[in-house]
């Protein structure tokens, strides 16, 4: 069974690079961070990461959902040279006046005599470089990457022992190299969809069938490979394919499968989304500030739920991880997210 807790992998780079910025702060030089990663890439992994590192200098503070009042920045008294902050995304709502507690927590973080190691969603910080041009007060600025395979592969294993889990290939033998799948298309004219045949190619299935022999592909590789491809390299999409793929102790590639999503959404619902994107989790209340309470958001959730792009748990709206990519995709082909 996984271990309580595994070694982080794939952030060495960034390690080094935020322990170069604290070294150059102890010389007397202020550079303060910013750490960005779309939601479930490790943004959260690598804090306690720097936080562990760094112990008995840092002071540690984190918000939940929106800051609502100055007093929630407040620092305490009692206050380490390092101050680590994750999810400063909740520092601003996206409306008119809701950039006045980002406007306090920068002035704050200027006049101070500490580092700040800040932590964002990727998507609220681009929207803030366009609006308020944050990057200026932020000289260390760190994208979280993409994992490899490799690196998905080191991160999902080492939750477990050697050879726990049984990588076994007879159920993806049965998997077609190519498949006719329909979609259906609405024509306007017509009243009625109409079903257009697709071929879809198996390329994992191929792939492990032309080159296994040649050049030593192993079942493990392919699934390593397989998860990488369909969470576009997010640590936290990797995890989620794996926990659902995995019959314990055995994974097979052909119970790894695809996301589709048909995202059918108007401006409204489509800027909704892209807020739930931005924020990670947001309350609906404060969706309904965002857009006006005289704006039906119960009707939105809905639609989005039902195309299964959210979640909502106790009020508090989220991305479902395995659509992430298609959400990203859609928002930037409409031009709401960059």
């Amino acid at each position: 069974m996984e271990k309580e807790e595994a070694e982080i992998t794939g952030f060495n780079e960034e390690i080094i690079n935020i322990q170069a910025a604290i070294a150059g702060f102890e010389s007397g030089h202020k550079l303060n961070i910013a750490i960005t990663a779309e939601p479930l890439a490790g943004r959260t992994m690598l804090i306690n990461e720097v936080e562990k590192i760094n112990y008995q200098k840092v002071t540690r503070l984190s918000f939940s959902s929106t800051v609502k009042n100055k007093g929630e920045i407040s620092l305490p008294e009692q206050l380490r040279r390092i101050v680590l902050i994750d999810d400063c995304q909740f520092l601003y709502t996206r409306r008119i006046g809701g950039f006045h507690i980002l406007e306090d927590f920068l002035e704050l973080m200027t006049s101070s005599n500490n580092i700040f190691i800040t932590a964002w969603n990727l998507y609220s910080w681009k929207y803030l470089e366009k609006v308020v041009n944050i990057g200026k007060y932020f000289p260390v600025q760190i994208k979280l990457p993409k994992f490899s395979t490799s690196d998905i592969k080191e991160c999902i294993l080492s939750r477990y022992k050697p050879n726990e889990i049984k990588f076994i290939e007879n159920e993806y033998e049965k998997e077609k190299i190519i498949e006719i799948t329909r979609h259906p298309v609405v024509i306007k004219p017509l009243k009625n969809p109409i079903d257009i045949p697709f071929f879809k190619i198996n390329y994992d299935t191929l792939k492990l069938r032309l080159f296994k022999k040649e050049k030593n592909i192993s079942v493990e590789d392919v699934v390593f490979e397989k998860i990488a491809r369909i969470s576009n390299g997010n640590p936290g999409v990797a995890k989620i394919i794996w926990q659902n793929s995995l019959e314990y102790p055995v994974i097979k590639p052909g119970k790894i499968k695809e996301f589709s999503f048909n995202i059918e959404l108007d401006y409204n619902e489509s800027f909704i989304l892209g807020v739930i994107l931005s924020m990670g989790t947001i309350k609906k209340k404060e969706l309904s500030e965002i857009v006006g309470y005289d704006y039906g958001i119960d009707e939105t959730l809905f639609r989005l739920l039902e195309q299964g792009l959210i979640s909502i748990e106790e009020d508090h709206c989220s991305i479902k991880p395995e659509a992430l990519q298609s959400i990203v995709e859609f928002l930037k082909r409409s031009r709401l997210v960059w």
